[in-house]
């Protein structure tokens, strides 16, 4: 979706301003970003940008006043749902061959190795793991999570951290909103 200077959030409220100019968000070391799958010679690594130990996101890298075109959905996402709605009926050659469509367009040296297609779980991983990679800083993963009833991992390093939330936790699924019960009489 474009951005214009007359619809240009400002300061705080800017995603390029929150990922690479304030550099409030970092990438975790131990995340997606050593990951196997996401090899140093994918082009998607331009997206990164390093400061001192550190990785940031520069995939919203306009300056001031941050005017971005911002994802609503992209291609690639579209091809990562298809090619995880066909491994969930079992159509691993079509899961596959989406799979590889996606990451080869970025890194065309790349071959999955062939356990990674070879079930339907291994397949779904490896999905998941592409999704984590090309869909990175567009708010996704935590809805790719809850769909798929996995456990919200911890967030943080060692001084301020966000506990892991198990599917079992009541904090899980949000309630609805005091103001949606309050106001919707057939909402049970």
């Amino acid at each position: 979706m474009p951005a214009s200077t007359t619809d240009a959030l400002s300061g705080q409220s800017a995603i390029g301003y929150v990922y690479l100019v304030n550099k409030e968000y970092y990438l975790n070391p131990n995340g997606i970003l050593n990951d196997t799958q996401w090899r140093q010679a994918d082009k998607r690594r331009s997206l990164l940008q390093a400061n001192g130990d550190k990785q940031y996101l520069k995939k919203y890298a306009k300056a001031s006043p941050y005017v971005d075109y911002i994802p609503v959905i992209r291609y690639a996402e579209v091809l990562l749902n298809y090619a995880e709605a066909a491994a969930q009926a079992e159509q691993l050659t079509i899961a596959g061959s989406l799979l590889k469509a996606v990451h080869q367009r970025s890194d065309a040296s790349f071959e999955f190795p062939g356990p990674a297609l070879a079930s339907k779980t291994a397949i779904l991983e490896a999905i998941a793991k592409e999704r984590r990679i090309e869909l990175l800083g567009e708010g996704l993963r935590g809805y790719d999570l809850l769909r798929q009833l996995k456990e919200l991992p911890a967030k943080g390093d060692a001084n301020i951290q966000t506990p892991s939330v198990p599917t079992t936790a009541q904090n899980y699924i949000f309630p609805a909103p005091n103001t949606e019960l309050a106001t919707n009489k057939l909402f049970n």
